[in-house]
């Protein structure tokens, strides 16, 4: 079996040595064993874990729902709906996230409209219309 040192774990998962760390700390990963050394050794399953973890986060889910997810895995009989409802959150706040962008974007190009580039900054329509005009 293979066993890795932290950063040998953060090289393959390619997160920063701190962010292991961090994931060891909040008791998401721990640690196989400590040689004579006093290094920690980590094995596959803890790669396996930190990728998941990382997966997880670039799906922007919080630390205690990767949690609640870690600790679902260890019911493998227990019915799925949990992780379901989950997703369902995540997909509407992406929805909700991408709505408030929309409406961003065309709030900048209306402001990006109402000047013209051939103008001075007294006469910024621009910072007119955000009220930073003197």
């Amino acid at each position: 079996m293979q066993h890795y040192l932290i950063h040998q774990l953060a090289k393959k998962t390619q997160l920063p040595v701190d962010t292991v760390r961090f994931y060891e700390k909040k008791q998401l990963i721990t640690p196989s064993y400590r040689a004579e050394n006093n290094y920690k050794y980590y094995d596959e399953a803890t790669l396996k874990r930190l990728q998941f973890i990382k997966q997880c986060r670039a799906l922007d889910m919080s630390l205690a729902e990767i949690q609640q997810l870690i600790e679902l895995i260890k019911q493998p009989q227990q019915g799925c709906q949990i992780v379901d409802q989950m997703i369902e959150q995540h997909i509407q706040q992406v929805e909700k996230n991408i709505a408030e962008l929309i409406s961003f974007q065309s709030q900048l190009q209306e402001l990006r409209q109402s000047c013209s580039s051939n103008t001075t900054i007294d006469h910024c329509q621009i910072l007119k219309n955000l009220g930073l005009s003197e």
